[in-house]
């Protein structure tokens, strides 16, 4: 059962709670509640705020000078001393009091320190397979390149010690929290074996219950579909390893796809896969060459 931790924090850090310790902790798969999300109109705040820091296992303080210098902090960080079901995070300087001090307390001002990171995720019995630092850089790289319509080549390779990074994590927190409108395809799933299955996902994904004909005229409704559409669309295909298996899609699909990526710029493609895209794909195929698509690697622990 996933951990349930309480976050505590003084909204001069909201940035950084919302955009990194957030996105680390659910992604780790703890189960997070924080002001923001679970307060309700209506009800007196000082309670529901008491009521979920009970039922949570862990109380994360954020400390900071603005964080010290609130009562409803202060409120917050007492009642966690008294539970002892705390672990401090210094963000700022401040002086944080002696007994956060004398238990588990993680100075994170600096954002990279991955050990730092190790040490709060592992007390929040949270794990991203991966350095935090490293997670939330692909994260950055990912969003910067798709704002930039660029298509993103998310790689995951697969390490002796079988580190498996939360990957599906990453494209859920993408999907949720910066492009709400991005479909998305898993080739390794029955349904997309065949050329006519993949294109008819395709449409699905952005809720397009088209009638798809068969080979070949099951392209010109794709093409049509995306042309058409008033803004660029982007699509995630995941386990794009498994094109080499897969005849069946052949060089006609793959042309669609470039005209929409690189000639009509209404696709944008987030492809995840385990090994580097141009090497799944032969020297002269028609993807094998595309000019506006960045490579991001995300690598587990070693």
């Amino acid at each position: 059962m996933s951990k349930k931790i309480f976050i505590s924090y003084n909204h001069q850090q909201g940035d950084w709670v919302k955009n990194n310790l957030l996105p680390c902790l659910r992604a780790g798969g703890a189960d997070v509640r924080i002001d923001t999300e679970r307060f309700r109109a209506g009800k007196e705040v000082v309670a529901q705020m008491d009521a979920e820091q009970d039922a949570s296992d862990l109380s994360v303080l954020v400390l900071s000078p603005e964080y010290l210098a609130s009562a409803m902090c202060r409120h917050e960080m007492q009642r966690a001393l008294a539970l002892n079901k705390f672990v401090g995070v210094l963000r700022a300087d401040c002086a944080a009091p002696d007994e956060v001090k004398k238990t588990l307390y993680v100075d994170l001002r600096d954002d990279k320190a991955a050990d730092k990171w190790d040490l709060l995720l592992a007390e929040c019995d949270a794990d991203l397979g991966a350095a935090a630092p490293d997670w939330l850089n692909a994260r950055d790289e990912i969003v910067r390149r798709l704002r930039d319509d660029y298509s993103v080549n998310l790689v995951v390779p697969r390490l002796a010690n079988n580190s498996k990074p939360k990957w599906r994590e990453l494209l859920a927190h993408l999907q949720k929290d910066f492009f709400p409108e991005m479909g998305e395809v898993d080739l390794q799933r029955g349904v997309s074996s065949a050329r006519h299955g993949l294109v008819n996902e395709m449409l699905l994904a952005y809720g397009a219950s088209l009638p798809v004909p068969k080979e070949p005229d099951d392209l010109i409704v794709l093409a049509r579909y995306f042309e058409q559409r008033p803004t660029p669309a982007r699509l995630a295909l995941t386990h794009f390893d498994m094109v080499v298996h897969r005849p069946d899609y052949e060089v006609n699909l793959f042309a669609a796809l470039r005209h929409l990526m690189t000639e009509q710029r209404k696709l944008t493609l987030l492809i995840h896969s385990r090994a580097h895209f141009v090497e799944l794909l032969p020297a002269n195929h028609p993807l094998s060459s595309i000019t506006n698509l960045i490579t991001i690697e995300l690598h587990g622990r070693p």
